[in-house]
């Protein structure tokens, strides 16, 4: 007879806000989801990490996540390196390969039903400034959940430690606390259509620091 499974109290509490989420992101409109992404992307193209980046990591948007479409565009216009993940090995692992387009000459699908590129060079982690990292929920210490399949941290936990990684959401995917386990990677900061947190202030990253005011610091 078999052992009945043992509960893994963590992963049924991802599951539940994952499953909270879920319902949130199916109840979003078309106009909806465009609206808060253009706010959320115009966070990131303001921000220092991505205008000083000479090489960008992005995603290829699904219909849950948040359209960094105009951010990708504005990549190319400004002649950054723009890659995108694309899924290798049986779907082990994850790597990112160059595009130069986005048109269904270039894209195309993959066995997760994600456009990834037909084809392309594949970029050294060592050379990508920028990761923008979607997720089914962020929370405000910049921790990150993702659909399960563990693609995005496996990438990031071999990050080179000048990379400076972003996840992007709509504001009811930022949760007070997401549970983690051994292999859970954060990122350095969260952007949404209304807010944005960081990890640590140490690197901030979507802001330049404020300057003291000289005045002040002398006790006028």
């Amino acid at each position: 007879m078999d052992a009945p499974d043992t509960p893994d109290p963590i992963s049924d509490r991802k599951n539940a806000v994952r499953a909270s989420i879920r319902g949130q992101l199916h109840a979003l409109t078309d106009a909806e989801r465009a609206s808060r992404s253009a706010a959320a992307c115009a966070r990131i193209l303001k921000s220092p990490a991505f205008q000083s980046a000479v090489c960008v990591m992005l995603y290829m948007p699904l219909r849950s996540e948040v359209d960094v479409m105009s951010v990708v565009l504005e990549a190319f216009r400004l002649g950054k390196t723009v890659c995108v993940p694309r899924v290798a090995d049986g779907g082990k692992s994850m790597h990112a390969v160059e595009i130069k387009s986005i048109d269904d000459e270039t894209m195309a699908s993959d066995a997760l039903g994600v456009p990834a590129p037909r084809s392309g060079r594949e970029v050294p982690q060592d050379s990508i400034d920028l990761v923008i990292t979607p997720g089914v929920a962020f929370d405000l210490r910049c921790e990150r959940l993702g659909r399960g399949g563990g693609f995005y941290d496996r990438f990031l936990a071999k990050a080179h430690r000048k990379t400076t990684t972003i996840g992007v959401c709509f504001d009811f995917q930022l949760v007070d606390e997401i549970p983690t386990e051994t292999g859970d990677i954060s990122v350095h900061a969260v952007v949404t259509d209304r807010r944005a947190v960081e990890r640590s202030a140490s690197r901030s990253v979507l802001a330049p620091p404020k300057q003291s005011n000289p005045q002040q610091s002398n006790g006028a």
